[in-house]
C-alpha cells in the first residue's frame, strides 16, 4: 500500500512502514514498484494513494467507464482520459436529486502508476489493480454500488490522515499528507461537522446528512487522533477496522470496477531508465540496457505497420472520392443547360445535389426520372456525419425523401438510401 509518502508492507509481525520524507515525489512510487516487483506473485494488488493524485466529483449519465471517456466534455475537462501514462478510474454513478447521476474520478497529476505496473510485469507478477484510497474505503462500508445512508469513513495513520464521504447523494475525499498540526485536526473535523450540520427538511434527510462513521485506524485510533474522545462521543462510530480489514477489502474489489487505475495503460509501455535505477536497484545495468532496447523495436515496428495501414488506407479513400469527383463533374457536363429532351430543371437538380451533398458522403449510383422521382445511394467515409442534418440539408436543395421508407442509413454497413421526388428547394 502507498498512502502519501509511506508505503506499507506485511509481514509475519504486522504492518511495517516506510515513509520516505526526503527526495523527489516519485520516490514512495519507486519504491512501491521496487516491493511489488519482489513478491512472487500471478497477480499483484495495491492500495495506491500518492500525494499527487486528485479525486473530483462531477455529474455524469449512468455509463460505463468505455461510455464515460468517449464523452465529449469528460475528455475536455479532464485530458487525463486519453492519456496514455496516467492513471485514473471512476466510482459507479449514483442517482441524485432530478434524476442527475454523478460519480468521482481519482487521476494521476504526474506519471507513476505506469512505472509500477511496468516493473511488475517485468518481474512476471502482474499489476491486477491499482485502487485509490477512495474506492477501498468505499467498499470496508457498501457491499454493492451504491447506498442510500450517508457514511463517512476516516483513515487515521501517522503520516497519513483522510476523510471520505459515502452514500447519501454526494462524495468527496479530503486527505492530509504529513504529520498534522493542531489546525489541520481542526479541520479534519470541520469537515465532517459541516456536512453534519448542512439544513435538511426533515428528520430523514438529517440522519442521512449526520452519517455513520467507519474508522480505519493504524494501531488505537486515540493514539493517532487527538480528538478521538470527541469524535466517539458523539455516537456516531459505527466500527473501527485496522489496516488488514482495509487491506482485504481492497482484495475483493472485481477487477472491473471502473475505478481499477491499471486499466488506463491498455498497451505495455517501456519504463523509464531513470525510474527503474531508482526503483529496481537489483536489476543490472546490462539487463535493463537490452530490455530496454528490444521493448523499443519492438514499439517501433508496431507503430511503423500501424502508420503503413493508415497510409493504404487513405489512399484507398482518396482515390475513391476523386472518381466521385469525376463523375460528379461528368454527370455536370452531360446535363442540358437550355431545352431539349430533358427538363431544364434536371441541370439544376444536379447543381443542386452536387453543392448540398455533405464531405463525409461519397455518392456511388443515382437516378432521377423525368418525372422528378430519383433514388440514390451514397456510402459514409467520414466520421462526422451527421444523418438528420444531412436529411435537412437534401430536403432544403429539393430532394425531399418519401415518407415511406424514403431515407434509410444502415450505421453499421455506412450505407444511405435516399427515395423520393425532386421539387422546389425548401427555405
Amino acid at each position: 500500500m502507498l498512502l502519501g509518502r509511506t508505503v506499507w508492507t506485511r509481514d509475519s509481525g504486522g504492518w511495517r512502514r516506510e515513509v520516505l520524507h526526503e527526495g523527489a515525489a516519485s520516490e514512495p512510487v519507486a519504491r512501491l514498484a521496487e516491493v511489488l516487483s519482489d513478491i512472487p506473485s500471478e497477480r499483484s494488488i495495491a492500495v495506491f494513494e500518492p500525494d499527487g493524485i486528485a479525486h473530483q466529483t462531477i455529474d455524469t449519465p449512468k455509463v460505463n467507464r468505455a461510455a464515460f471517456a468517449s464523452l465529449a466534455r469528460v475528455r475536455d475537462q479532464h485530458p487525463v482520459v486519453e492519456s496514455e501514462n496516467l492513471g485514473w478510474g471512476i466510482e459507479y454513478p449514483d442517482p441524485g436529486p432530478g434524476g442527475v447521476f454523478s460519480t468521482m474520478i481519482h487521476s494521476e497529476l504526474t506519471p507513476g502508476l505506469v512505472y509500477v505496473r511496468d516493473a511488475c510485469d517485468r518481474a512476471g507478477c502482474p499489476l491486477s489493480s491499482a485502487w485509490s484510497a477512495y474506492t477501498v474505503a468505499a467498499a470496508c462500508v457498501k457491499p454493492g454500488r451504491s447506498a442510500p445512508m450517508r457514511r463517512f469513513v476516516l483513515i487515521l495513520t501517522t503520516e497519513f490522515c483522510a476523510v471520505a464521504a459515502c452514500g447519501g447523494g454526494k462524495r468527496f475525499f479530503k486527505k492530509w499528507v504529513g504529520p498534522m498540526s493542531e489546525r489541520d485536526w481542526k479541520a479534519f473535523s470541520g469537515t465532517i461537522g459541516d456536512n453534519e450540520a448542512s439544513p435538511s427538511r426533515s428528520r430523514a434527510e438529517t440522519g442521512l446528512r449526520r452519517g455513520s462513521i467507519v474508522v480505519i485506524a493504524e494501531g488505537e485510533p486515540e493514539r493517532t487522533c487527538p480528538i478521538w474522545r470527541d469524535l466517539r462521543e458523539t455516537g456516531r462510530v459505527e466500527a473501527v477496522l485496522d489496516l488488514d480489514a482495509f487491506a482485504s477489502s481492497a482484495a475483493r474489489i472485481p477487477t472491473a470496477h471502473p475505478g481499477n487505475l491499471v486499466e488506463a495503460f491498455p498497451r505495455p509501455r517501456d519504463l523509464n531508465r531513470i525510474l527503474v535505477v531508482t526503483a529496481i536497484a537489483g536489476l543490472s545495468a546490462a539487463v535493463g540496457l537490452g530490455a530496454a532496447v528490444f521493448g523499443e523495436r519492438k514499439q517501433l515496428r508496431a507503430e511503423y505497420e500501424t502508420q503503413r495501414t493508415r497510409a493504404t488506407d487513405l489512399e484507398g479513400r482518396l482515390r475513391h472520392l476523386s472518381h466521385n469527383q469525376r463523375e460528379m463533374s461528368h454527370l455536370r457536363n452531360e446535363a442540358p443547360d437550355g431545352s431539349g429532351p430533358r427538363p431544364v430543371a434536371m441541370h439544376e437538380a444536379l447543381a443542386a445535389l452536387a453543392a448540398a451533398i455533405p464531405d463525409a458522403l461519397t455518392l456511388t449510383s443515382l437516378t432521377i426520372g423525368i418525372d422528378g422521382g430519383f433514388e440514390l445511394e451514397a456510402m459514409v467515409v467520414g466520421a462526422r456525419f451527421d444523418s438528420e442534418d444531412a436529411r435537412r440539408t437534401l430536403e432544403r436543395s429539393g430532394f425531399a425523401p418519401a415518407n415511406d421508407k424514403g431515407w434509410v442509413y444502415d450505421a453499421g454497413a455506412a450505407r444511405l438510401w435516399v427515395r423520393g421526388k425532386y421539387g422546389d428547394a425548401r427555405p
